[in-house]
């Protein structure tokens, strides 16, 4: 990835705490609020479409613990682990690095299309940004550590900005949303730093001239995290398709998040957002393009994965009740 240069991340090795945790000295960054990241070593529980597997993977010196939901690779992170892992990235420059935001909807798609499931598989970072993918987590028996909503992750980097010095951009969202958002970000951290926002047109969007441009805003303005607001699946297949050409060391698909920040859109009330009640409040928001995803796909959907995971973890009971007695 051809980019300027620019400082090296800290570089450590993980030490093993006294309580049993993996320390990594890489985690703590200067000038940055974040302390250095605890994660914990669980061990596993069995695979399949209605189990989930905590999977302990060593990558860059760190050992990083995997929730596996219908095949689905979330990192059990909490949303301060989350930022330092994002900011280690970003002060990378070898390869440009991809980080989804799933929710309910993504797991109904990730079964029928090849391509976006392709590029969860792929993803340097997978955070569940939706309630539901949590519970999912509780009810097979492996809970993953909180939800780390793509609306939050924007504010925690912007922080991260006004801390670090890394440069955002944002692209998509509704015209005029970027822009709103960027304001928003500034007055909040009036130290961060949002070098550029773009909202391509959507009657031109897949031409190749409007392509070209949108490659040279991103590149020209040379942010260390670009955050998408295209939609799923369209923002990560056009991350995926794009991340060599615009450059970018990170690059997140963040989805209506520049409307809640900008104000267009109202957000939910946090005890509504923290009881995983949020959907209600979109709902009531935007009836005619919700419902029937919420209510034709992603439910029945949670039901049956719901029933099929609680029938996959007593079955094993169950066996063990007919053995004889020795």
């Amino acid at each position: 990835m051809q980019r300027r240069g620019k400082r090296s991340a800290p570089k450590g090795q993980a030490l093993l705490s006294k309580r049993g945790f993996i320390r990594d000295q890489a985690c703590q960054i200067p000038a940055s609020p974040f302390p250095r990241a605890y994660i914990p070593v669980i061990f596993s529980a069995r695979p399949g479409m209605g189990r989930a597997e905590n999977k302990i993977i060593m990558t860059e010196n760190k050992i990083i613990m995997k929730v596996l939901i219908t095949q689905t690779a979330f990192d059990n992170v909490t949303m301060e682990e989350a930022v330092v892992r994002i900011t280690q990235m970003a002060q990378k420059t070898d390869i440009p690095r991809v980080i989804c935001t799933g929710n309910l909807d993504h797991l109904v798609m990730l079964q029928k299309d090849a391509d976006f499931r392709a590029i969860y598989q792929a993803a340097d970072l997978v955070l569940a940004d939706g309630a539901p993918i949590v519970w999912l987590s509780h009810l097979c028996g492996t809970p993953l550590k909180e939800r780390v909503t793509g609306s939050d992750l924007f504010w925690e980097l912007g922080r991260a900005s006004a801390a670090t010095g890394l440069r955002l951009f944002f692209l998509g969202g509704a015209p005029g949303a970027a822009a709103c958002a960027a304001d928003a970000v500034h007055r909040r951290y009036p130290s961060a730093i949002v070098c550029g926002s773009y909202c391509p047109p959507k009657e031109t969007f897949d031409t190749p001239e409007e392509q070209q441009h949108i490659w040279e805003v991103v590149r020209d303005a040379q942010p260390d995290i670009l955050l998408v607001g295209f939609g799923a699946p369209k923002q990560e297949k056009w991350i995926q398709a794009n991340k060599e050409l615009i450059g970018v060391p990170v690059s997140i698909g963040v989805g209506g998040t520049f409307e809640m920040a900008g104000g267009i859109v109202k957000r939910a009330p946090k005890w509504m957002q923290t009881s995983g009640m949020e959907w209600c409040w979109r709902l009531a928001q935007e009836p005619g393009r919700l419902f029937r995803r919420y209510f034709m796909n992603d439910l029945p959907f949670l039901l049956v994965l719901a029933a099929r995971i609680a029938a996959d973890r007593l079955r094993p009971k169950a066996a063990k009740q007919k053995q004889p007695a020795a």
